[in-house]
């Protein structure tokens, strides 16, 4: 913990407290220990006194900075003040709340701000919503917004901070204004997604809002290096990836790619879901496949089931993370059960993951995207003798997004093709509409990827947000290799086929 060097000077004392740049560059931290020193955009954004305050920012700007440092200088200036920090998803509050609660815990004034109830403990509840309440009587609320804003509807504050609000719900939106008392001050982060029919761009386009455009080269770091390796990432300055993620503009109109209003029929309690990560470091010291076995058992911590499983797999590349996602099938109804999240792990080492959770599920499917290291651990687990036993080539299909897939056959007898992709995103609204899926609402990130993934139309080919979809794609592939197995039972009968046109999903 670090003590607060402040001026001795009553009226020095007093113009720093007014001042949120010199009073965070007095009281808060950064995450190495050093004094917290803000970049010029930050500076500027934290002095401005307008009632109205929206953001367009690319990544890596330094926003959620600039939110939680005004958050906790209001908090910490304003007596009797109340205020709310609201996102679409509990995962984007989390990142605020661990900075509010990092900096809380380091400086023993902040931690003495804090109000304390009558045994001596501090007040702060964390279930069903994190709340705070300061000695000088002000409160701090933390909600999600979910599909409809519910959580937004009870509370009435001074000032409204929102983070990543182009993907927060219409609905959520018509909740949220009427919290803000009269004269209270709203501010508004994210990055934009090029959706049209939304508030968010429209009040980007309002001359009542000051708006802030931060491009992620606005970032004192940035380097012609990031630069490239973005752009090539991305595919180019014209791509709504670079507009959006990089650039901070809406750039070229995007549509949500998910119904979200079916995904959240189709998110439910699952009792029996569990999220496991798995890291490299926790690997190391294994020197052959039976010593990686044991540790893979040990970490999963899984006994053997019958039934019907599915397994959908995005491997990325080393230093991206790995998702597999299992699904279990009764009655017609694929749940989902288990989530594994890799991190640097090697290929070679999720092949033996891929088969120890064979061994537990005996999987009638596994989908694996053949992009990144997808293919390379499909040839090991199809091809090398210690995988032979698991008879893993009739069950394990890798499947390339950018090519083709039969949907079916014609009248002539000519098959009938869709894009790979755009047909598993297909699959998995349509079965979100026949509610033949379900998400286990324990996962976080499942519903948070669902929500921001959208998708722009060039010269007729549909081009998917990219950055933010590993788990999607497991369970892209789950639902391909599903849809594969029932396929290929029907065989090569001729069957009429309607194709229709990529219909607009509602991102919220």
């Amino acid at each position: 913990m670090t003590e607060t060097r402040l001026p001795k000077d009553e009226m020095a004392i007093a113009e720093l407290l007014l001042d949120p740049v010199r009073w965070g560059e007095a009281y808060l931290r950064n995450r190495d220990g050093g004094q917290r020193k803000y970049w010029k955009h930050q500076a500027e954004d934290l002095r401005c006194k307008s009632k109205n305050i929206i953001h367009l920012d690319g990544r890596d700007t330094g926003k959620s900075i600039s939110l939680s440092s005004d958050v906790l200088h209001y908090a910490f200036i304003t007596p009797g003040g109340s205020g709310l920090v609201a996102a679409p998803h509990q995962g984007h509050l989390d990142t605020i709340i661990e900075e509010v609660e990092f900096q809380l815990f380091n400086n023993p004034d902040l931690e003495a701000s804090i109000a304390r109830n009558k045994r001596g403990d501090l007040k702060i509840k964390r279930n069903p919503y994190f709340r705070l309440e300061f000695s000088n009587a002000t409160v701090l609320y933390f909600r999600p917004a979910g599909p409809r804003g519910e959580s937004f509807r009870s509370l009435h504050v001074d000032r409204l901070w929102i983070d990543e609000g182009a993907w927060l719900p219409e609905e959520a939106w018509n909740a949220l204004r009427q919290c803000l008392n009269i004269d209270g001050k709203f501010r508004v982060y994210s990055t934009p997604n090029g959706i049209r029919d939304a508030t968010y761009y429209r009040l980007t386009q309002s001359t009542k809002w000051k708006i802030f455009r931060w491009p992620s080269w606005i970032n004192p770091t940035w380097t012609p290096e990031r630069e490239a390796e973005l752009l090539e990432f991305y595919g180019g300055r014209d791509t709504a990836g670079w507009q959006h993620e990089v650039a901070g503009e809406h750039g070229q109109p995007s549509f949500g790619a998910f119904n979200m209003t079916a995904f959240h029929a189709c998110r439910k309690a699952v009792p029996e879901f569990r999220l496991i990560t798995i890291t490299s470091e926790e690997l190391e010291g294994c020197d052959d496949d039976q010593a990686v076995r044991q540790r893979f058992d040990m970490l999963l911590g899984l006994a053997p089931r019958r039934g019907v499983f599915w397994m959908g797999i995005d491997t990325g590349y080393t230093n991206d993370p790995s998702e597999l996602a299992v699904f279990h099938e009764e009655d017609g109804v694929a749940r989902e059960i288990l989530r594994v999240h890799g991190e640097r792990v090697p290929y070679p080492w999720l092949s033996e993951l891929i088969f120890m959770l064979d061994v537990y599920f005996e999987f009638t499917g596994i989908g694996l995207d053949n992009g990144g290291n997808g293919l390379a651990v499909a040839q090991e687990l199809t091809s090398l003798d210690k995988f032979k036993g698991r008879g893993l080539g009739d069950r394990l299909k890798g499947f390339d997004f950018g090519g083709m897939t039969v949907i079916g056959y014609g009248e002539d007898g000519r098959p009938v093709k869709k894009q790979t992709k755009e047909y598993m995103t297909d699959l998995i609204n349509g079965s979100m509409q026949r509610r033949n899926i379900v998400f286990a609402a324990g996962d976080r990130q499942m519903e948070e990827q669902f929500a921001t993934q959208t998708y722009t139309l060039n010269n007729g080919r549909v081009i998917y947000s990219k950055g933010r979809d590993h788990v999607i794609d497991a369970v892209r592939c789950m639902a391909l290799v599903r849809e594969r197995t029932e396929f290929e039972k029907r065989g090569t009968q001729f069957i009429e086929v309607f194709v229709t046109p990529l219909a607009t999903a509602p991102i919220f």
